[in-house]
């Protein structure tokens, strides 16, 4: 059985590895429309495939939300707080989620599956703004079963082009991972 289940695994990750990336926002903090109809704007643009989900404050909503994402074609997770007003400012932040030592994941668990992938996209992501990844408990990606990271964008208004193209670097490097290898 053991061994069944390390093939399953080697192969829907190697099968991962080369689908096209369907990027679910969770959508965290004050959630200004007009923030993030220019986001929308901008990734549509390019031709990204976006779902958004809003960022819940509590335990249940979080888990229902889960849930729906978990059914979703979802294959990357962004929690994104989007902060227009002050400075330029860019947190990416990766879960310390560990894995435990039952067959049975927990959902505070669940991201540790993803963390090898989670890392690989948030290093990537961070790389374009220069930033350190921050790794710490991140009550967004509870449950989440995929690739999971949180990003902080704060930006003055005028300046939101120059982020979302750091942004779309960094996504760009990730989603086209692996493809030279084939």
């Amino acid at each position: 059985m053991k061994y069944f289940l390390l093939i399953v695994m080697c192969i829907l990750s190697f099968s991962y590895s080369y689908a096209d990336e369907h990027f679910v926002i969770y959508r965290m903090g004050e959630k200004d429309q007009a923030a993030w109809n220019m986001f929308r704007k901008y990734f549509s643009a390019k031709g990204y495939d976006m779902s958004y989900y809003d960022g819940a404050d509590s335990i249940d909503k979080h888990i229902e939300n889960a849930n729906k994402i978990n059914r979703s074609n979802g294959t990357v997770f962004l929690a994104i707080d989007l902060v227009f007003g002050g400075t330029n400012n860019v947190l990416v932040a990766a879960t310390n989620a560990r894995r435990g030592k039952g067959n049975i994941p927990d959902i505070d668990e669940v991201p540790a599956i993803h963390i090898n992938n989670s890392m690989e996209l948030a290093t990537m992501i961070a790389a374009p703004f220069n930033k350190k990844i921050k790794k710490m408990p991140l009550f967004m990606v509870l449950g989440i079963d995929m690739p999971g990271i949180f990003l902080r964008l704060e930006s003055p208004r005028d300046k939101a082009g120059e982020i979302f193209d750091r942004l779309h670097e960094g996504l760009q490097k990730y989603v086209k991972r692996g493809k030279n290898e084939r």
